[in-house]
């Protein structure tokens, strides 16, 4: 009988799908601390709140992003484009289509972008870096493009995004991106994204307030808790895909490792 090929092993010497799926739930966790922390009163939260601040903007970037991009492509018309400094956001459109795609699209919209960020991420350089000049473009021409009644906090915000997926991916091109593992910045950036949905579930559910969810529930026949399950269950999605193709892009790496080539002398 043909033997099953031995699962190869990470450099974490876990089995690939072990180290793939801890290194997913370090990532999540990380982000989660760092947002959390950021929301604590006293020294703890003035040390942590711009890094909070900053994970919270991207995705609450591409959270309205969402939005706006099925009002552009719909015959509704966008109005304003927001980004607050307290990392809430919005978009205002005028209503002259099916609203389902758009206000669904909000919550789908930062788990697909941190699913590709993340798979992205482990060790593809060029790609990793083509991957962070292509969101920085987006989010540069989408800010000055898109309407903006008050452009000030929303410009300089998105400035900062640009500037800092950048820097990274300057980094991760760089000699320090070979000995520091900037890698785990665009981890955690992506974690964030995965996880949007999940840490805002509380907010969507919660108590008469205005969402996406109570939009959609008042619009049609199904309930709040209902829509959250969808989000919920794309989110869950991402996710597998996400740790699928790690695990089969890891393994492929550790079975066919790239020959060395020598130098030869003169």
């Amino acid at each position: 009988m043909a033997r099953m090929p031995k699962e190869p092993t990470s450099t974490l010497k876990l089995p690939v799908r072990s180290a793939v799926a801890l290194e997913m739930m370090l990532s999540a966790l990380i982000s989660l601390l760092l947002v959390e922390l950021g929301r604590m009163g006293g020294p703890i939260g003035w040390a942590f709140g711009p890094i909070s601040a900053w994970f919270n903007w991207f995705a609450t970037f591409f959270h309205e992003f969402g939005h706006g991009f099925f009002v552009l492509i719909s015959k509704s018309t966008l109005v304003d484009f927001q980004l607050n400094w307290d990392g809430s956001g919005s978009v205002t459109y005028t209503v002259e289509s099916l609203r389902l795609p758009i206000t669904w699209a909000g919550y789908a919209t930062p788990p697909l972008v941190g699913a590709v960020l993340y798979w992205e991420a482990h060790g593809r350089g060029l790609e990793t870096q083509g991957t962070l000049v292509v969101l920085a473009m987006i989010i540069g021409a989408v800010t000055l493009w898109w309407p903006k009644e008050d452009p000030v906090s929303t410009i300089t915000i998105a400035a900062i995004l640009v500037v800092s997926l950048l820097v990274v991916a300057l980094l991760c091109a760089s000699s320090i991106g070979q000995r520091v593992p900037v890698d785990w910045v665009q981890r955690i950036i992506a974690a964030t994204l995965l996880i949007e949905g999940v840490r805002s579930v509380w907010y969507l559910l919660g108590l008469g307030e205005p969402s996406d969810a109570a939009s959609l529930a008042s619009l049609y026949v199904l309930p709040e808790f209902l829509w959250v399950l969808t989000w919920l269950a794309w989110t869950a999605l991402c996710v597998l895909i996400t740790y699928r193709l790690e695990v089969i892009d890891r393994r492929r790496k550790l079975l066919n490792p790239p020959r060395k080539t020598r130098a030869r002398k003169k």
